[in-house]
């Protein structure tokens, strides 16, 4: 039995440690660490991790463990030298062997035996670069001498926790990105969730929830996610690194991913069964999932005998898709000793089959048609299909089939099965081996659940530019009944019949009054939330109208068409070849649409980008051509990705503009079952209902207020009486930002004239709430981009300019202050604003004043416990800010500089240094004199190394310890000071 080594006020601040300790985490306090580190500029525990090295690699002699660990510690602190760093602690990196004259792999971590590896957590690590603004992580873990993941506590009390911790995560990028240079998790809690992410991706929409059970307590989650062996698989296993739009980008899978590997790779290894489907809905990382699974079994050539993966895509662009997502992730495989080959045709994909090829073969489905019967009776050949409903339509699949009898064959599709008469018969032969159908299912309720994709929400266009709801029965749904649409191409196939339909939707005056509707509802209601758009028209020569039409609305260079060529273009449709694009111009448009602040805002589309195109950024689709099942449930799947844009405001749903008539009927539509789709897609009046409720009772919850007070004493009264408790402010908050988001999506509309006045109102009482309370007293706080315009002009006017005043903490201020109207519980607040700006501006200076701000947020706790009154609050102020003046004055008696007197003010306030005889004075002028001895001390090693061993000097009499210790006082004072 071990006595837990930390203090109780540490397991209080930081609980997760006593739960991690519990599962075989070893804790160690911040000045443990700290030695270990051998000084707070360091990362690494270099002793521990090479004690580990030479254990695991007896080859390596104690220089080349030393050498290893000096070139994991001079790897940029970069997203390439984050990876580099995972590629060690894989086991990727080699090293030479003296004795046997070859390069060999070095092994960092164990993975077979969790045991052998030392797991380690501790608290408070700060980070000090020198001449750099040091930060602090709240929790980190190590293993084997290795940061491997961060983690900050928030307090529950608070708001946005989460957009606080991606904020913090993208300052430590810029300001001390070597406190990310090795860990690979970026981890958050406040104590009540957990959410896990990757360090290098400051992105929330990459930062998910660890599920649990309502009635499973959060320790399970931290224990679930830090059990060493399973940690040890994600370090190993679950975190990618690959290529988008020419950047490197980091991911880690989330739980319904690592779930549905693990089932893949059993299927694969069972005997007795050979087919398997796994629906996970659009935008839940499908793509990630089955590579993933392929790696791992060509990985494990034991297991696999050395076996085959054929990845089956369906169409150029997704193999397009796939090439960018992942030649990285498949360059890695073949620097591990796993072949790739791309069959590029149906002569290279049957030589391959013929050679028995042994690895990872990418082929679209068509290669497969009329390859020779049992090309390959292995049964160590597995086949994964990207949309599975589509690619074993017609006989291909029955060709993939005959070709590789024993294989086992595992379909992936986007969409769900159930009723859908559209390739339903084609999932029996995936499903039949499973009793529900399926090998895994994540469906789209869970996934909005769990914040991986959005809610959809629709509305109809005027009626006079629908499609007439006979119409559309006669010509569409029922030729789309006989045809089983499952892609764009069969779809275009249905409309090229439905003569009526196409003419009505191309008509020139029709086109020209939705693009009218179209540039109107865009500049209204979704360009002042920053979002992007998608246009689909019938075909390309209708989208080539639009392209006109709207560019009679809007700027020319806010939309642009995407569309395939046809060599016949040039004769038969000149408008439509005029705007084709080249094919380097479209990755152009594709790369810059995905960007919030570039050009084009609207993308004009009828048969390319909708299907595999991922844009988080787009919001609105603009649907104007027919469509049902899985291809109108793929083609509005783009407008689902979450998306939190640089100020951190959410995406919390997308929109369907629909001018066709196709989601006046539901049931006809998306001919699913209905708990496969709930939640997917509903219609946006719903929403405008939740928001007149929502707004009413905050009106009447809220802006209740004395009548007979003066607007300025009603609302300093509501703000510094009625919120002053934490907990009330944190349920305000909440309530109003559910209103806000709604608001947001919804105005302008005519049936929010009547809530305009008291919405204002609640929004400029949020504003005034959250800017009393803040540290910095930024006016319009977080407000979202139309409620800000809504109110950023009346504001001052209205009286909330004084709520969150920035004032001099000085005792003439307080003077002033004393002598104003209004509840002393704002005056406070705003005085302690201005203590911290000037800690902020001066960090000299906040040496000498921390102590007194750590008093003060005492008092303002007290205050806000309501264990003193207002007024008992300013009086303690006026204590501190008097104490602040004798210090001043004593800094300038003392004829000290100001970093001298900071350091003598320091040391002074250590009794035990009192009570030893040391003189502070004297030891801060020779500090001055140091410094002035040693200039470049902040830039050159070497002066620093002096002024190090210079500053025992003056604190030669004091015991052995008690010196050392001054003398790294000294050092981090000055380092601070310098570093701010």
């Amino acid at each position: 039995m071990t006595t837990l080594k930390i203090s109780e006020g540490y397991t209080v601040q930081f609980p997760m440690v006593k739960h991690v300790v519990e599962i075989g985490w070893t804790p160690l306090t911040q000045q443990e660490a700290e030695a270990k580190r051998q000084g707070r500029s360091n990362m690494l525990f270099r002793d521990d991790l090479e004690a580990k090295l030479v254990e695991f690699n007896p080859w390596l002699s104690d220089d080349q463990s030393r050498a290893i660990v000096d070139t994991i510690e001079a790897l940029p602190p970069t997203i390439d030298g984050n990876r580099d760093v995972l590629a060690w602690i894989r086991g990727e990196r080699q090293w030479y062997d003296e004795v046997e004259k070859r390069h060999r792999p070095v092994q960092v971590v164990d993975f077979d035996n969790s045991g052998s590896n030392s797991f380690v957590v501790t608290w408070e690590w700060k980070i000090e670069p020198l001449a750099r603004k040091g930060n602090r992580a709240d929790v980190v873990f190590l293993i084997n001498g290795l940061p491997v993941a961060v983690v900050e506590h928030k307090n529950p009390k608070d708001g946005g926790a989460l957009d606080r911790a991606v904020k913090q995560l993208r300052r430590y990028e810029l300001e001390t990105p070597e406190l990310l240079a090795a860990p690979q998790l970026f981890n958050v809690t406040h104590l009540l969730d957990y959410w896990y992410g990757v360090t290098w991706n400051a992105n929330r929409r990459f930062i998910s929830k660890w599920k649990q059970a309502p009635d499973e307590e959060y320790r399970f989650a931290v224990q679930a996610f830090f059990e060493p062996t399973d940690f040890l698989r994600t370090l190993q296993h679950w975190i990618l690194f690959y290529v988008e739009d020419g950047e490197t980008r980091k991911s880690v899978l989330r739980e319904h991913q690592r779930r549905a590997i693990d089932k893949i790779v059993a299927r694969c290894a069972d005997t007795e069964k050979n087919r398997g489907l796994i629906w996970h809905t659009q935008g839940s990382g499908k793509t990630f999932t089955l590579l993933t699974a392929a790696r791992l079994i060509l990985e494990d050539k034991d297991r696999f005998n050395n076996g085959t993966v054929i990845l089956v895509v369906d169409r150029t662009e997704l193999e397009g898709q796939l090439r960018e997502w992942v030649d990285r992730l498949l360059g890695e495989m073949q620097a591990n000793d796993i072949a790739v080959r791309r069959a590029n045709s149906r002569a290279e994909l049957q030589e391959l089959l013929n050679a028995d090829f042994r690895g990872l073969v990418i082929s679209m489905i068509h290669k497969f048609e009329e390859i020779k019967k049992d090309s390959s009776p292995r049964d160590n050949i597995y086949v994964f299909i990207d949309e599975a409903h589509r690619s074993v339509a017609k006989d291909l699949g029955s060709y993939l089939m005959a070709a590789l009898p024993a294989a086992t064959i595992i379909g992936f599709t986007g969409t769900p099965v159930g009723n859908a008469n559209g390739g339903s018969g084609s999932f029996q032969i995936f499903g039949s081996q499973d009793e529900d159908g399926y090998l895994d299912k994540y469906s789209i309720k869970e996934s909005i659940d769990d914040g991986t994709t959005l809610p959809i929400r629709y509305m109809m266009a005027p009626s006079n530019m629908t499609i007439p709801a006979e119409k559309l029965d006669e010509e569409f749904f029922a030729l789309a009944e006989g045809e089983g649409v499952t892609d764009i191409e069969e779809l275009n196939r249905v409309l090229d019949r439905a003569v009526g339909i196409r003419a009505f939707l191309s008509a020139d005056d029709r086109v020209e009054q939705v693009a009218e509707f179209v540039a109107s509802h865009f500049r209204e209601n979704v360009d002042p939330l920053h979002y992007k758009a998608f246009l689909v028209a019938v075909d390309r020569e209708t989208c080539a109208k639009y392209k006109l039409a709207l560019d009679r609305h809007l700027p020319p260079d806010w939309s642009q068409v995407v569309y395939s060529s046809n060599p016949s273009d040039v004769v038969d449709r000149p408008k439509v070849a005029e705007l084709q694009l080249s094919d380097t111009r479209e990755q152009e448009v594709r790369k810059a649409f995905k960007k919030a602040t570039d050009q084009p805002k609207i993308l004009i589309v009828t048969d390319k980008l909708l299907t595999g195109y991922d844009a988080p950024v787009l919001y609105s689709m603009y649907l104007d051509k027919p469509m049902r099942d899985h291809v109108l449930l793929q083609a509005i799947a783009r407008v689902n990705r979450p998306y939190v844009d640089a100020k951190g405001i959410q995406k919390r749903v997308g929109l369907v503009v629909d001018f066709v008539g196709v989601l006046r009927e539901l049931q006809k539509a998306l001919r699913f079952d209905s708990a496969d789709i709930g939640g997917a897609i509903e219609d946006l009046d719903i929403m405008m209902e939740d928001l007149h409720q929502r707004i009413t009772q905050a009106g009447d919850k809220y802006l209740q207020v004395d009548a007979k007070d003066s607007p300025d004493q009603q609302l300093e009264k509501v703000v510094y009486g009625r919120f002053i408790d934490p907990d009330a402010r944190k349920t305000f908050f909440e309530d109003y930002k559910d209103v806000e988001a709604l608001w947001e999506i919804l105005s302008p509309s005519a049936e929010l004239r009547d809530h305009i006045t008291t919405y204002k109102r609640l929004s400029q009482l949020y504003a005034a709430v959250r800017n009393a309370y803040s540290e910095t007293g930024s006016f319009l706080g977080d407000l979202e981009y139309k409620t800000r315009r809504l109110i950023e002009k009346s504001a001052e006017q209205e009286g909330l300019g004084r709520i969150a005043k920035v004032v001099t903490f000085d005792v003439a201020t307080l003077g002033s202050l004393r002598g104003e109207d209004g509840p002393d519980e704002g005056k406070v607040y705003n005085l302690l604003r201005g203590l911290r700006r000037e800690m902020d501006e001066d960090p000299v200076k906040a040496v000498v004043l921390r102590a007194l701000k750590e008093r003060a947020d005492q008092v303002i706790k007290n205050l806000e416990e309501r264990k003193v009154t207002g007024m008992a609050a300013m009086d303690e102020i006026a204590a501190l800010v008097v104490e602040k003046e004798a210090a001043q004055k004593a800094a300038q008696d003392s004829g000290l500089s100001d970093v001298g007197f900071a350091i003598h003010w320091q040391l002074s306030r250590d009794e035990a240094l009192i009570d030893a005889g040391l003189d502070t004075l004297a030891v801060a002028r020779e500090v001055e004199s140091l410094l002035d001895k040693f200039p470049n001390w902040v830039e050159n090693s070497d002066e620093q190394r002096r002024l190090r061993l210079n500053l025992y000097k003056p604190v030669i009499k004091l015991p052995d310890e008690q010196r050392r210790m001054v003398v790294e006082q000294v050092m981090q004072l000055l380092e601070q000071m310098a570093g701010g």
